[in-house]
């Protein structure tokens, strides 16, 4: 993942010289990246395993030679299997060149994974992941002309001119910013909703609406995650950790996190101690 900015915001740095960044991303473990959001569209193109994307209220599920599409600007998490994907980030300064408004458009394939276009998308994923591996004199060339390709295919068919992207999640960005931030807290619907000036049962609706999860599950997968990437970076005590990230309920915790990491916390320890070990010898 490219660095990520107080965990919320993510800044896309390029890793090929005509502004864009992909690459494919190998997981051997179940994962969770909490809500953020980039300035640039961000498409993923699973080749094993399966990506649960987030957003709009919706759970968009990908699998095998499926992919999805995040408009830039719009808050998203990701919970995943282990997987082997592709990942294109196509900044707004790229797009600009081409496009007035990129930070309008707003993609979706909701009902369109039969198409032709969709297959499209998916075949030029491959094909790039072939030049980049490849790396034959002009690949650049090659990468600039599919991506483009692929653009135009991504905008002709998965936007449409009449339902522009709007500025209307900025408050729902800083009640993130929030939770991300004060995750550790006694966090309580009612408040987080005094902390913005809302009423505590707007605030259930809006946040489930527009993020598809409500607000106390948020939280406590923000804890979840922070305590996954503790396991496998120290060597402190489970409970220890449980009670540092504001996980009080051990038997909700140790349920939540098998439903989220496949394992129980000192399993999931006990197998990267063991994976770095065999690295190691």
């Amino acid at each position: 993942m490219s660095q990520m900015t107080r965990q919320h915001h993510e800044n896309v740095v390029s890793n090929l010289d005509i502004g864009i960044r992909f690459y494919e991303s190998n997981v051997a473990t179940s994962g969770y990246v909490p809500f953020h959001w980039h300035s640039s569209i961000e498409l993923v193109c699973v080749l094993a395993g399966q990506l649960t994307f987030q957003f709009d209220g919706q759970a968009h599920v990908i699998r095998a030679n499926q992919f999805s599409i995040v408009s830039s600007g719009v808050i998203h998490d990701v919970t995943n299997t282990p997987n082997r994907s592709l990942v294109l980030q196509i900044p707004l300064r790229f797009i600009e060149r081409y496009v007035a408004h990129p930070e309008r458009l707003n993609f979706s394939t909701v009902g369109l994974e039969a198409t032709p276009a969709y297959q499209e998308v998916v075949a030029a994923f491959k094909r790039l992941n072939q030049i980049n591996q490849e790396r034959q004199r002009g690949y650049l060339i090659d990468t600039g002309i599919t991506v483009l390709t692929m653009l135009k295919t991504l905008i002709l068919n998965f936007t449409d001119p009449d339902d522009p992207l709007t500025e209307s999640s900025s408050s729902l960005k800083s009640i993130v910013i929030y939770v991300n931030e004060h995750y550790r807290d006694k966090l309580s619907v009612k408040a987080v909703a005094h902390q913005f000036g809302y009423n505590a049962s707007y605030l259930s609706r809006l946040f489930k609406a527009q993020t598809g999860v409500t607000l106390g599950r948020y939280v406590y997968l923000i804890r979840l995650n922070n305590l996954y990437r503790d396991l496998i970076d120290t060597d402190t005590p489970v409970d220890v950790l449980m009670d540092k990230h504001g996980l009080t309920n051990r038997r909700t915790a140790r349920e939540m996190f098998q439903e989220m990491y496949g394992s129980l916390p000192k399993q999931i320890r006990l197998q990267y101690q063991r994976e770095r070990s065999q690295r190691m010898d």
